[in-house]
């Protein structure tokens, strides 16, 4: 086994491993490929969101034609306000959606804040129009004296609103129970209409009025949040599932020698990038989720909070595995150690015998050496429970009387050769009653592999 490079272990090593992996994760994040995935998804989206909300404008639009004139002018007016409005929110957290990750609670908070004050003031400009339009029809009123046929037409207006909200907005899903109020207090209008009392009406029809065209603009203020932050969740859980798939198989290079080799994360880090991807398109399934969407706090949580976890975990299993993978590489090392010792001092002769348990580079490495007079000597080189050092077992199986003076002796010399390694963490024993099933390297190769617990090499 002569010829093999040594690799020391120590917590400052394992420490530098840990920083080297996450260091290559933050490269990582920033590769060209899961960037074009990630934009692709959020232009495919915004595509999606600004079809639907066209075709739903478009319904509105023509279920708004029964409106007076006047009326019609006033939703005119709305709809110019509302689009603009949502353009440029809908602009800005795509833009934003472009940052990086961390300043994901400060995106979502401004985006809050956007679409509140664009309700307050599309909320404020439309009581200005209305005032306007009650002064006019006042004006009109006193020139005509008929206050019923102006009553009827603010009471045909008003159900024409209420009717196009019902059909053609997600009134019970953004406003649950608001079109249902105000829809009792149509009712009253135009039974006041029907009983002929003009003024009661059209008091009651200016006011319901006002009352719809805020309740319109609050659920499509709503729909518009909910689909910003719906392309926020698609670009978060698409950046996931790309840094899942980049680090599936990952090249990784001894810098002292530069030889390269693919590392399995899902195999190293013992199913763990499994169990994470199983979360991640649990995740993307629920963001994408048609007959029963998520809520705002839903796509907010999964932006902010569950990508981010995942993530974390994504990033310590890719660690976890790399030092795994290296801690193996150790166990070999160790083996060539401690198989040195024994030739020089015993007599003993590595044959080249060597398997790990389970024929699993992420259990115990056992190495066998023999006597002439047929005695032999298994060394056992396992991970201990925190994967940080090794345990080191020299088993002797002898054919004649134990030599104890010869056991302290390799003992010794093996603890002596591991600290000139510089693995002075590491600790060797030699087994008073080893197992004779051990002498077996077939049946250890065969032997099915334990799991690794979290935290072990």
């Amino acid at each position: 086994m002569s010829g093999k490079k040594r690799i020391t272990v120590d917590e400052d090593a394992w420490r530098e491993t840990m920083r080297k992996a996450n260091r290559l994760r933050d490269v990582e994040r920033e590769l060209p490929g899961m960037i074009a995935a990630v934009r692709q998804a959020q232009e495919q989206q915004a595509a999606r969101d600004r079809a639907a909300m066209q075709a739903r404008q478009d319904e509105l639009t023509k279920r708004l034609a029964g409106l007076s004139e006047q009326a019609r002018q006033l939703e005119k007016s709305t709809t110019r306000r509302i689009n603009a409005a949502t353009a440029t929110i809908m602009n800005e957290a795509r833009k934003a959606n472009e940052q990086r990750r961390s300043e994901t609670r400060q995106l979502l908070d401004q985006q809050e804040q956007r679409f509140d004050a664009a309700l307050s003031t599309e909320r404020a400009d439309r009581q200005r129009e209305v005032n306007a339009l009650r002064t006019e029809l006042e004006w009109d009123r006193a020139a005509r004296a008929n206050v019923l046929d102006i009553a009827r037409t603010q009471v045909s207006d008003a159900r024409v609103l209420h009717d196009a909200i019902a059909a053609s907005l997600p009134h019970e899903r953004f406003a649950p129970g608001q079109l249902g109020r105000l829809t009792d207090r149509l009712a009253i209008a135009e039974s006041s209409v029907a009983a002929g009392t003009g003024e009661t009406a059209l008091a009651q029809a200016q006011e319901l009025y006002l009352k719809l065209g805020e309740l319109r603009a609050e659920i499509e203020f709503k729909d518009a949040e909910w689909r910003a932050a719906h392309q926020t969740a698609v670009a978060a859980v698409t950046a996931l599932a790309q840094q899942i798939s980049y680090n599936s198989m990952i090249m990784v290079t001894d810098e002292e020698s530069d030889v390269s080799a693919e590392l399995d994360v899902d195999y190293w880090s013992d199913g763990e990038l499994s169990a994470i991807k199983k979360e991640a398109d649990q995740l993307a399934a629920r963001v994408n989720e048609e007959a029963d969407p998520p809520t705002l706090a839903e796509l907010r949580d999964i932006s902010e909070r569950s990508v981010a976890a995942l993530d974390e975990r994504l990033s310590a299993a890719v660690a976890m595995a790399r030092t795994r993978q290296w801690a193996s590489q150790v166990r070999v090392n160790m083996a060539e150690t401690v198989v040195d010792v024994v030739e020089s001092i015993g007599g003993y002769v590595f044959e080249g015998d060597a398997t790990f348990a389970g024929d699993d580079q992420r259990e115990a490495f056992y190495s066998k050496l023999k006597h002439p007079d047929q005695s032999e000597i298994v060394v056992e080189v396992a991970p201990d429970e925190d994967g940080k050092s090794c345990v080191i077992r020299v088993m002797s199986y002898e054919t004649g009387n134990p030599d104890e003076s010869l056991r302290v002796a390799r003992v010794h010399a093996i603890a002596n050769s591991l600290r000139e390694q510089g693995l002075s963490g590491t600790s060797a024993a030699e087994a008073d009653e080893p197992d004779p099933a051990l002498r077996d390297f077939t049946r250890i190769r065969q032997r099915p592999a334990a799991r690794a617990v979290p935290g072990r090499a």
